[in-house]
């Protein structure tokens, strides 16, 4: 939100300065880099920009750079001032707007940092998905999985195989200590939600057709050269269902705090306007 108008503000600066340039260097002595007709690159604007290169080869590809781009510019902002008409030359007002939102966007930033409360309490996510239940609708496949990929030259496959189906609580805490230490990947968290896509990915058996269903309970379980893979499926969600709320806790978490900002914002602004109605301080005319 803030990139363009700093660029373009960057930019309108740049041809108001070089407008007013000539004026400024006709007494003074500073050293010329370059000149094209009366504009002129003088030796501290060379330098501020040379300073940023890394490398004495760099800075001299860079030094180059700078005179270059520095003509180019020039060059087109002389011929634009033969080409366009004086209306369109006339800039000061939307460098002024632009600064002015800019301003504004800086203050209310701060408005929200020091005002805006951020803690959103389960019962408030609960009561938006219930209310907007059906703007929650899957766009894809997702699933609640026990995966791991084990590298197949680990000595420790073996226990893992065993590991995986015991549902012994000790016996979990040792599959996941396991996998810390042994595998390029895995998950073991019951809870989460993941996109089926990305399990295809991780899996090579899985990125063509399938030729099996993903239903709750399926097992897939197989080694290739690289590596030995086990899949549980624990639920699954199809597209075009209700979204489950874990899944979209985050998402409703997050448009709940940025309603808090508009309404922030828009509160703050109000009480300014009631504020100055109050003191008379404005008037229409």
């Amino acid at each position: 939100m803030l990139i363009k108008p700093i660029t373009y503000l960057f930019l309108l600066g740049l041809a108001l300065t070089a407008c007013n340039k000539n004026s400024a260097n006709e007494g003074s002595q500073e050293k010329l880099i370059a000149s094209i007709g009366t504009d002129q690159l003088t030796e501290s604007e060379y330098k501020e920009s040379l300073i940023h290169a890394d490398t004495k080869a760099d800075s001299m590809a860079f030094a180059k750079k700078i005179i270059d781009d520095w003509m180019l510019e020039t060059l087109l902002y002389q011929e634009a001032l033969t080409k366009l008409e004086p209306q369109e030359m006339d800039v000061e007002k939307q460098v002024n707007d632009y600064k002015k939102q800019l301003i504004n966007y800086i203050y209310e930033t701060k408005l929200i940092e020091n005002n805006l409360d951020t803690i959103v309490s389960d019962e408030e996510i609960q009561d938006y998905y219930n209310n907007n239940i059906d703007n929650f609708i899957l766009k894809d496949n997702i699933v609640k999985v026990n995966y791991f990929k084990i590298p197949i030259q680990s000595k420790e496959i073996a226990k893992l195989k065993r590991l995986v189906y015991s549902s012994a609580e000790k016996d979990k805490q040792q599959l996941e200590e396991l996998c810390v230490q042994n595998a390029e990947s895995y998950f073991l968290n019951d809870s989460s939600w993941l996109l089926l896509d990305g399990i295809k990915r991780d899996i090579p058996a899985m990125k063509g057709p399938l030729e099996y269903n993903v239903v709750r309970g399926r097992i897939v379980e197989f080694a290739d050269a690289e590596a030995y893979y086990y899949l549980k499926i624990k639920d699954v969600k199809i597209k075009n269902s209700a979204s489950p709320l874990s899944f979209e806790k985050t998402n409703i978490k997050t448009f709940i705090v940025n309603s808090r900002k508009i309404k922030l914002i828009q509160a703050y602004k109000q009480q300014l306007l009631e504020k100055a109605k109050a003191n008379k301080s404005f008037k229409i005319f």
